[in-house]
């Protein structure tokens, strides 16, 4: 068995990504070896990391509540890129307000001089951000991307 295709399945034994998310890309790393041994190049021409660590995109948020009220979004990151390049767009008053309040907050982050290379930068460490909350009544909440 290849490295790609047990990490794959530990991380769905590990609850990281769903069955559906494993196919995916086990069907991605199947393609990928397959247009590798046929052709003698690597599939991912330019990404000398693994399939695995490709940028990811969607971010999960999952509530499994005792109580029922469960939640269960998917945000394309896309979405979150969209979002972040709309930053470009807020008057310079604003956003020297807006830096101003999340520096008040511990967060020393200057939305004004973003660029298109940051943005990437931060969505690439989003792959590996994972929150997991296991309440003492039973509530399980989790925020990761894949």
């Amino acid at each position: 068995m290849s490295e790609d295709r047990s990490r794959i399945l530990n991380m769905l034994a590990e609850g990281k990504i769903t069955a559906e998310e494993a196919e995916r890309l086990l069907d991605a790393l199947e393609a990928r070896d397959g247009a590798s041994t046929t052709s003698g190049e690597p599939a991912i021409k330019g990404d000398p990391e693994p399939l695995i660590a490709a940028l990811p995109k969607y971010l999960y948020v999952k509530v499994i509540a005792v109580n029922g009220d469960n939640v269960d979004v998917k945000i394309p990151i896309a979405l979150v890129r969209s979002g972040l390049k709309l930053t470009s767009l807020i008057p310079s008053k604003a956003m020297d307000q807006i830096n101003d309040s999340m520096s008040e907050h511990g967060m020393s982050v200057d939305f004004s001089n973003l660029k298109p290379e940051d943005i990437d930068e931060l969505v690439g460490t989003l792959r590996e951000m994972e929150i997991n909350v296991d309440a003492k009544n039973g509530d399980n909440v989790r925020v990761y991307c894949a």
